[in-house]
C-alpha cells in the first residue's frame, strides 16, 4: 500500500436473507475507520459488496421460482441500500457475479494451478450449506453445525479439484511471527495460530456443474465450477482491479479486513495461504469482531430475531443506529441487542444528552 492511500474492506454477506443488525455493527465500524483515514487526508477505498455463487444461493433461488442471477441482482440492491440508510462512505461495491470479478477469479486459480496447489481427487465429507463449508466430527454437536443447528449436515462424495492447504502450514506460521499485530484482537489471532499449528489439511475448491451449476467454471473443466469460499475471497483484490490494473492494486494492497468471528478461519488462514500460492502480499491486517445477538438468542429470522437496520433508521435516525453500533456495542465481544436497551441509549444518550 502507497503512502496516503488507504484500503479497508468488510465481508460480502451471502444474498440468501436482508441486511441484519449483526451486518450492519460490521460495516459501520469499517464506515468509522474509513472515515477517520478520510479526514487524515488519505485517499481511502472502502469497499463493500454481496457473494452471489454457492449452493445456499443456489437453493433459495430456486425455492422462489427465480433464475439465480434475478435473485441475486434483487438481493444485491436490498444490501446496497444499506448506504443510503446508514449514510456509509463506502465507495466501490463489488459483486461476485461481475464480469470482471470472474475473470480475475480465473486467473488466480491459473496461477495457484501453475504454483502446484490444485489437484484433483475423489472425497467423501460432512457439510454444512449454512456455512459452506466441510465439517469435522469434532466441530458437530449431537451431528448439527453449532452454527446452524436448523440444518441437516449433507455427505458430499465426488470428484473435485483441492488446493494443497497442508503446504502452507508453515508459511503461515512464519508470516504470523512475522507479524504480531496481524489478527486484532489478540485472542482470535491466538487462536488462529493454534488452529494452524495443529496442522491443515487440503479442502475441496470446486463442485461438480451436474449437482451445483451456479459458480464460475474451473479453468480448463466445463464440468466443475469452483468453491464459493475460493471465488468469493479473491473480491478483496479483483474489486482493486487486479490483475489487470497493477497500479491501484499496487497502490492500495495490502489492506484492512473486517470480518466477523465465523470469518477468522477463512480469511486469517485459508485467504493468506491462497495469497501466498498465487504470488501475491499478505493482508496487512484483520479486524475480527464478535457476533452480535438479539434478546439473547442467535439472529435469525425463522426465531423472530433479524432485525432490520433500514427498518429501523427510518424510525429513529441513521444517527441514532450508527450511534448504538459505536458506542453501545462491543468491538471484539459479543453483543446482545433488544429494542429496550436501544430506546434507554436513544433516550438517555441522545435525546436527553449529546442532542440536547
Amino acid at each position: 500500500m502507497s503512502k496516503n492511500k488507504f484500503y479497508i474492506t468488510t465481508t460480502l454477506p451471502y444474498v440468501n436473507a436482508d441486511p441484519h443488525i449483526g451486518f450492519a455493527m460490521e460495516i459501520v465500524e469499517a464506515d468509522a475507520v474509513a472515515r477517520l483515514h478520510q479526514q487524515m487526508g488519505e485517499e481511502v477505498i472502502f469497499n463493500f459488496g454481496t457473494d452471489e455463487h454457492g449452493l445456499k444461493i443456489y437453493r433459495k433461488a430456486l425455492e422462489q421460482g427465480k433464475e439465480p442471477q434475478d435473485y441475486a441482482d434483487e438481493y444485491a440492491a436490498r444490501f446496497d441500500n444499506l448506504k443510503k440508510a446508514l449514510n456509509l462512505s463506502y465507495n466501490y461495491f463489488i459483486r461476485t457475479t461481475d464480469m470482471h470479478h470472474k475473470s480475475a477469479a480465473f486467473e488466480f486459480w491459473k496461477r495457484c494451478k501453475a504454483n502446484g496447489d490444485i489437484y484433483k481427487k475423489n472425497y467423501r465429507v460432512k457439510y454444512c450449506v449454512g456455512c459452506e463449508l466441510e465439517k469435522t466430527n469434532s466441530e458437530l454437536v449431537d451431528e448439527k453445525c453449532p452454527i446452524h443447528p436448523n440444518l441437516e449436515i449433507e455427505i458430499i462424495e465426488e470428484e473435485n479439484y483441492f488446493f494443497k492447504f497442508s503446504k502452507y502450514q508453515q508459511p503461515l506460521l512464519d508470516f504470523y511471527k512475522k507479524n504480531p499485530d496481524f489478527v486484532i484482537p489478540e485472542g482470535k489471532f491466538n487462536e488462529i495460530k493454534s488452529f494452524v499449528q495443529s496442522g491443515l489439511e487440503d479442502f475441496s475448491i470446486s463442485r461438480l456443474k451436474s449437482k451445483m451449476p451456479w459458480g464460475i467454471d474451473v479453468p480448463g473443466d466445463l464440468q466443475q465450477v469452483m468453491y464459493v469460499w475460493f471465488d468469493a475471497l479473491i473480491n478483496y483484490i479483483s474489486t482493486l482491479g487486479w490483475p489487470e490494473d497493477r497500479q491501484k492494486f499496487t497502490d492500495f494492497w495490502p489492506g484492512l479486513q473486517v470480518a466477523g468471528l465465523d470469518n477468522l478461519r477463512q480469511q486469517s488462514a485459508i485467504w493468506q495461504a491462497m495469497l501466498m500460492s498465487a504470488g501475491l502480499p499478505n493482508t496487512k491486517q484483520i479486524f475480527i469482531h464478535g457476533f452480535m445477538t438479539v434478546n439473547g438468542q442467535k439472529i435469525s429470522k425463522s426465531l423472530g430475531t433479524s432485525i432490520d437496520p433500514i427498518a429501523m433508521a427510518d424510525k429513529y435516525g441513521t444517527d441514532a443506529v450508527r450511534y448504538f453500533l459505536l458506542a453501545k456495542v462491543h468491538p471484539y465481544d459479543g453483543s446482545d441487542f433488544s429494542y429496550d436497551k436501544f430506546e434507554e441509549a436513544y433516550n438517555s444518550d441522545l435525546a436527553n444528552g449529546l442532542c440536547q
